[in-house]
Parts: structure tokens; C-alpha cells; sequence
């Protein structure tokens, strides 16, 4: 489901007359590694909060590279867990994986987990998505409202 709420935001954007780049304009075959070119000449990330999103060690690492190169990161709720929590709530444990892993020595990853409320407890990295769980983006207006929150961040 996460392809398909970011296929949603792009169509959003678009409309809106913003330029994006998104996983969905990494052609098949391709490494999806580009995508950290094209973070480096962004302004705003958008991150598209789900279960899954939690369980992905490529969208950790998206996270990561985002706060290396200082981009504003405005987390988008889309999906609650099953039971209702809040993504990312039962642990996270592929991100936590991860940062044990290959990035357990960066200062940026482990405020990545910390500002997700995964695995450590930093309250002033803490980021509010938007909107605040039960609601999810697919609740209510927000998404036609996107395009002009962005805007002001750019």
C-alpha cells in the first residue's frame, strides 16, 4: 500500500505545480539508489508513514541520507497498525536492525530512530506527523491541503 499512498501524494504535488521525485520514477531494474541524488538537491521530504515503512531498511536508510543533507522531513500518516497503534509503535524492528548494522556509529542515524520514537526515547527530536494518530491523511481534507504546506516550506 505504501507505493500506492505515495502514488497519491505525487498526484497531489503535481497539481499543486511542485516538482518531486519519488521511488515510483525509479524505473524497474534500476537501483533505487538514485534517489540519494535526488536528496541531495531537495528541499522537503515527505514520508509516508505505514507499517511498512517501519519494516523497511531502505526507507531507514532514506531517512538517514534525508537528515544528512538537512532536508525538512514532514511525516504523513497513512496506515495505523492493525490494532490501531501508531506505525512503528511495535518496535520497528528492521530499523533498529539496521542501525545496529551498518550505522551503528552515526550520530545521524541513531537521531533518524530517535526523532521516529523508535527504539530510543529523545523527546526534542520527537517529529509530529501529520495529522496525529487515530487520523490518518486519508481522513478529512488534508491531503488537499498538501500542495500549500509544502509550498510554504520551499
Amino acid at each position: 500500500l505504501g507505493m500506492q499512498y505515495c502514488q497519491i501524494v505525487v498526484r497531489q504535488l503535481e497539481r499543486a505545480g511542485i516538482q518531486c521525485f519519488s521511488g515510483l520514477h525509479v524505473a524497474g531494474g534500476n537501483n533505487w539508489r538514485i534517489y540519494f541524488e535526488k536528496l541531495q538537491k531537495a528541499d522537503v521530504m515527505l514520508a509516508i508513514m505505514s507499517p511498512a515503512f517501519f519494516e523497511s531498511g531502505p526507507c531507514f536508510e532514506e531517512q538517514v541520507e534525508a537528515r544528512r543533507h538537512g532536508l525538512k522531513v514532514i511525516p504523513l500518516l497513512f496506515q495505523l497498525e492493525e490494532d490501531g497503534s501508531p506505525p512503528g509503535s511495535k518496535g520497528s524492528q528492521k530499523w533498529v536492525e539496521e542501525y545496529e548494522g551498518k550505522q551503528a556509529k552515526s550520530e545521524v542515524a541513531r537521531d533518524t530512530l530517535a526523532s521516529f520514537r523508535v527504539h530510543f526515547n529523545v523527546d526534542e527530536l520527537k517529529l509530529n506527523s501529520e495529522p496525529a494518530p487515530p487520523g490518518t491523511m486519508l481522513n478529512g481534507p488534508l491531503l488537499d491541503k498538501l500542495g500549500a504546506t509544502v509550498k510554504k516550506l520551499l
